[in-house]
């Protein structure tokens, strides 16, 4: 559960900072988080429907994230239903603001994995690779932009410099994400994501293609907000589709900190 929760995490965390070729931007907007944030704690719950009605079910995860008055990030944490750590990254930025580096660590608080950042003269992100707790590369990722400084291609390459994933992105006019396209090492189309989005550039619709089986599928997820003065979202509810059908999976609820 965690890995599924954590690559949802990070997709819709790609969907919002995809127009951003530079990491100097706060943290807090790349993040897609509105007005002084100090820290966001969410909490994830399987969706329970009974007699027409929906509500809450077990807890699943818990997420929190710190950041400091310039809207870099602290800290964030994966914590378990009883609030102990499953691990936490601990971000080092620069002189400029940009982050320079990620730890990883577990309950102890022992270094388990590293992800390093490099950035060119402009600070515009070319680079990051990531060393296991042995301090071994276990793969570097490259970064390609457009004239108007957006992400169009990230390159997964293992130890040896083969590229074993790339991923292609297409955006809409405002600058969210339309499409994201996966290949595999053959270079082959592996799947591809489409994406809409509310008034808050938020996603609505996640539509997945799926070509890595003989016979192509399609999924498709919806996702419901409820918002804060802020314009951020307090809660987030995630429906699978099967035709006509939309079956509630997940609530997430957050809880937002600002500086005063």
């Amino acid at each position: 559960m965690i890995k599924q929760t954590l690559a949802l995490t990070l997709l819709l965390c790609a969907v919002t900072i995809g127009s951003f070729g530079q990491r100097s931007v706060r943290e807090t907007t790349a993040d897609g988080l509105k007005g002084p944030v100090q820290q966001v704690n969410s909490m994830m719950y399987a969706a329970i429907v009974e007699n027409d009605e929906m509500r809450r079910g077990m807890a699943l995860e818990h997420l929190e994230t710190v950041y400091n008055a310039k809207g870099q990030r602290r800290s964030m944490s994966y914590l378990s239903t009883e609030e102990q750590i499953v691990f936490r990254t601990r971000y080092k930025h620069d002189a400029f603001g940009v982050t320079t580096l990620e730890q990883i660590v577990d309950h102890n608080d022992d270094v388990i994995g590293r992800t390093y950042y490099i950035y060119d003269d402009s600070f515009v992100l070319t680079e990051s690779y990531v060393e296991d707790a042995e301090r071994q590369v276990e793969n570097r990722v490259r970064y390609k932009y457009d004239a108007t400084g957006r992400l169009v291609q990230r390159s997964y390459n293992d130890p040896l410099g083969q590229v074993y994933r790339r991923e292609m992105y297409r955006y809409n006019p405002d600058g969210t994400i339309l499409s994201n396209t996966i290949y595999s090492r053959q270079d082959q189309k592996v799947m591809e994501i489409r994406f809409e989005y509310d008034r808050q550039r938020q996603p609505v619709t996640k539509t997945v293609f799926d070509y890595s089986e003989e016979e192509p599928e399609v999924f498709v997820t919806l996702y419901r907000y409820q918002y804060d003065a802020f314009g951020n979202w307090i809660q987030r509810t995630e429906y699978s589709v099967d035709g006509s059908v939309r079956t509630p999976e997940y609530i997430t609820e957050r809880r937002i900190q600002y500086f005063q």
